[in-house]
């Protein structure tokens, strides 16, 4: 008889986009979930997704005050180090407001974003078209979010991420560093914020760093610098 592989391997996929949540007991509704970066007109709409943000816990630390974290980024064991590549597609302006928000994070120290090595996490860049109606006070400027892939065996319990990044080339306002800066947060791990002062406010305040609690959720996911 042939040996049966004890290899299970388990794939969560969150892009960008409003929260998508099918509200049932079934086990699948969280990876239904998504993030968008929105340019609001209509603030008010932000408490419809801030419910989320707001109440993801983090597990194992009850008192923690930082952003938000994806809830599938607790508990586990995710490396620090990510290589990153542009889909052929990226015009000019986009890869220097990329590689702007790849600057920001590295700064902390406590993720490290390459373009070339042999780290196992990667992060996509990319473009995407999406015109928004006009009659309509959103305008989405871009997605973005992780892609969780654990693997367990008889060695144990492994998870890469394979993330990405977009912004909406139909608008101008999309190449931005306060942009970039939020979406390759969601690609790192990081949730929507109710604090305007974060980087993850869902609704562009043309910040371009990091607050003390946008690094906290990074710490949190990444550990210590190493």
């Amino acid at each position: 008889m042939k040996k049966i592989k004890s290899t299970i391997v388990v794939v969560i996929l969150i892009l960008g986009g409003w929260w998508g949540f099918n509200h049932t007991d079934d086990i699948s509704q969280f990876t239904q979930k998504t993030m968008q970066f929105l340019n609001m007109k209509a603030v008010d709409l932000f408490s419809s997704q801030s419910s989320s943000s707001t109440t993801s816990k983090v597990k194992g630390a009850e008192n923690y005050t930082g952003t938000p974290i994806e809830p599938i980024m607790n508990n586990i064991n995710l490396s620090n180090k990510y290589r990153y590549r542009f889909d052929k597609d990226v015009p000019k302006a986009a890869r220097k407001v990329f590689l702007d928000a790849v600057r920001v994070y590295n700064k902390t120290g406590i993720v490290k974003l390459q373009a070339s090595g042999k780290a196992s996490n990667t992060i996509t860049f990319s473009m995407y078209h999406k015109k928004m109606p006009a009659n309509q006070g959103n305008i989405e400027l871009g997605i973005g979010g992780p892609k969780i892939i654990t693997r367990t065996g008889i060695t144990g319990t492994t998870s890469i991420n394979q993330a990405s990044a977009k912004l909406n080339g139909d608008y101008n306002a999309a190449f931005s560093d306060s942009v970039t800066i939020h979406e390759l947060g969601h690609a790192l791990g990081l949730d929507h914020s109710s604090s305007p002062k974060s980087i993850m406010y869902p609704v562009t305040q043309g910040r371009s760093r990091l607050s003390d609690a946008d690094i906290a959720g990074l710490r949190q996911i990444y550990g210590k610098a190493s």
